[in-house]
């Protein structure tokens, strides 16, 4: 089971980066005390269902400055080939400004009288985590899109599995227009396979309904269209840190069209080497309500 542990200075990012491993398909747990962490790890080890990957973060919130109490841990992380610390850390002076900007109070702010003695405070109480750590991580002078680019080459990651995940679903506009998707397209202009009679209870997952709607020249050309722009944009979002991709795909019952047009979006990009999900959200649905 590959485990990485995040550590570090309060506001030099832990939290962007547990999102970024959570992201990246790892069982994330943010502010557990480092005398849990092994416990934990077990636990996850015995567990019924299968656990590949975990992340962790752990900090002065959770005690790491009381004397002692990363010892238990460094010893455990020799014994563990698959147990990976990450170290992030910033310049004293970017700690002050980012915690100036966000008006949030160090964890250590009742131990000291101002912000720059809790900072230097933390730095020392870390210090053996920092000295143990295998990847130091500062983020003074980066963005959070170099930081995901750091911690993927870090873990290791496939290059496809870096790629953002696509989840396509067709629909009927008839049962309303769906909520928060990233691009929603209309195929309601194409001819309606209900008005077929030996259609009519068939779905755009049986082939006689796709080989009906794909058989006019504005289904093909519209198809075409989609999936240049589909290919072209979806790798643009991996550069903004966006890791999933909604498609929502509609017709005016979401049964024949829009599933048909689905399925052949996300066969196509599963064949690009993307992790794909598709559900037809209206597909049973009353076929003789429309």
């Amino acid at each position: 089971m590959k485990t990485i542990i995040i550590t570090g200075m309060s506001g030099a990012g832990k939290s962007q980066a547990i999102q970024i491993l959570e992201d990246l398909g790892y069982f994330c747990v943010d502010n557990i005390p480092p005398q849990l962490i092994v416990t934990f790890i077990n636990l996850c080890q015995q567990s019924a269902t299968e656990i590949e990957k975990i992340a962790l973060v752990t900090d002065v919130r959770g005690d790491v400055f009381l004397e002692g109490k990363d010892i238990p841990l460094a010893e455990y992380k020799a014994t563990r080939e698959d147990l990976k610390l990450i170290f992030l850390d910033a310049r004293d002076e970017v700690l002050v400004s980012r915690y100036q900007e966000t008006r949030r109070n160090h964890p250590l702010t009742h131990f000291a009288s101002n912000l720059i003695e809790a900072i230097r405070a933390e730095r020392k109480s870390l210090e053996h985590f920092r000295e143990i750590a295998d990847e130091v991580i500062d983020t003074s002078d980066i963005k959070v899109r170099e930081l995901k680019e750091q911690l993927t080459k870090l873990v290791k990651l496939d290059r496809d599995q870096s790629k953002p995940k696509v989840k396509i679903y067709s629909f009927g506009f008839k049962y309303a227009s769906p909520m928060g998707a990233d691009f929603v397209f209309d195929v309601r202009f194409l001819p309606n396979p209900f008005y077929k009679q030996e259609l009519r209870n068939l779905t755009g997952e049986d082939q006689p309904v796709r080989d009906y709607v794909m058989s006019f020249r504005e289904a093909e050309v519209f198809y075409q269209k989609l999936w240049d722009l589909i290919e072209f944009v979806i790798p643009q979002f991996a550069k903004v840190s966006k890791n999933t991709v909604e498609i929502a795909i509609g017709c005016t019952g979401g049964q024949h069209r829009s599933v048909t047009f689905a399925c052949l979006l996300s066969q196509a990009l599963k064949e690009k080497g993307y992790e794909t999900t598709l559900k037809h959200r209206d597909i049973k649905r009353n076929r003789l309500d429309h």
